[in-house]
């Protein structure tokens, strides 16, 4: 009996000690950023060469500021005559610079475009200061509302106003159209994470250590595999789960490499935690009843990353949606192969036409 309540003891000591380690590290381990030698510089640039829409002459960029005196880096695209205005909102990681392909193609279609980095990417706020490169997320809800304020801004009273949003931009945008009072006149969604994909671990499981975790304030510890980036080598040209393309599926690392300000990489057990609590929303036909305007959603059929069919779950439960899905493509199917990514953003602004009155 002896022997037991020591061995108890010791597992208790030890718990605890690595709850002290772990709070010490989260709260008082100041963030270094990864240093990239020259050549690795070089090779990004390099890399990069011929992959970057260039960023036009006419981009206004902005910084808004939010009720708490948050400050979020957006931008605008004018149109001499535009038929709408788009907002366009990036996936988890993403920044402005990264959809200037998706920007100026639909600004030659004849549109406005605004485009918005939420809280923790890009240049906006970063909620974790002391650890300004991991996922972490306060409240969906609040992402949302930033998003809706961004959109109210930008949009103009005698045009309509769309939405062109990817996978956690995506579900930010779907939270938002479920609560916040934006008149939007259609949807298209790319690879949306309604729910992310936890591959063999099964997701009940996750959601509950990722609860766990938070609870008891070890929220901004990242979750096991996550990183700082690079996370591992800093290779240029190798295929990734997420893009079967050599040639391109470092382009986001290769930017990371230039400017380290726009590094966001491993998530945290809060950001596991808040997507669960507002997976459970969106999959709640009650929660999204009130999206009526028309949604165009497109999966990939090897997305690793998120769960297909709980997108197509998703647009099924709302009155007005359809999907398009491409069997061979991956989660990162905006950069996989240009030539698909690009007719599937001329098919979102063909949606976007069929909605201008």
């Amino acid at each position: 009996m002896k022997i037991i309540k020591r061995s108890l003891v010791v597992l208790l000591i030890l718990v605890v000690g690595a709850w002290v380690t772990a709070f010490v590290k989260i709260n008082y381990v100041q963030h270094e950023y990864a240093q990239v030698s020259q050549a690795e510089l070089a090779q990004a640039n390099a890399y990069l060469e011929g992959q970057i829409t260039p960023i036009p002459d006419k981009f206004k960029w902005r910084m808004m500021t939010v009720a708490d005196g948050v400050k979020l880096r957006t931008g605008l695209l004018e149109h001499a005559n535009p038929k709408g205005t788009v907002v366009v909102v990036p996936g988890f990681t993403g920044s402005i610079e990264m959809m200037m392909r998706e920007i100026t193609r639909i600004h030659a279609a004849g549109y406005r475009v605004g485009a918005i980095e939420y809280r923790g990417q890009g240049l906006s706020y970063r909620p974790l200061s002391q650890h300004p490169e991991k996922g972490y997320v306060e409240d969906y809800g609040l992402l949302g509302a930033e998003v809706a304020m961004f959109a109210n801004q930008v949009k103009r009273k005698d045009l309509p106003l769309f939405f062109f949003s990817t996978s956690k931009g995506a579900h930010i945008t779907m939270r938002m159209a479920a609560e916040q009072e934006v008149d939007v006149d259609a949807y298209a969604l790319i690879v949306p994470m309604i729910q992310i994909n936890s591959g063999d671990f099964p997701y009940d499981n996750l959601a509950t250590i990722a609860k766990l975790m938070s609870d008891v304030g070890l929220g901004a510890s990242y979750a096991p595999r996550a990183s700082a980036w690079p996370g591992e080598e800093l290779v240029f040209g190798q295929a990734t789960g997420c893009n079967a393309n050599p040639k391109t599926a470092q382009v986001q690392s290769a930017l990371f490499a230039i400017n380290e300000q726009l590094r966001t990489k491993g998530v945290t057990y809060k950001w596991l935690h808040e997507t669960v609590k507002s997976t459970e929303k969106l999959l709640n036909p009650d929660f999204v009843s009130n999206i009526v305007t028309p949604v165009k959603v497109y999966t990939a059929g090897i997305d690793l990353l998120v769960r297909t069919d709980k997108a197509e779950q998703f647009c099924a439960s709302l009155s007005h949606c359809e999907t398009q899905h491409y069997a061979q493509a991956r989660h990162c199917i905006m950069r996989e192969n240009y030539t698909l990514y690009e007719s599937i953003i001329d098919d979102a602004i063909r949606h976007f036409d069929a909605s201008v009155k």
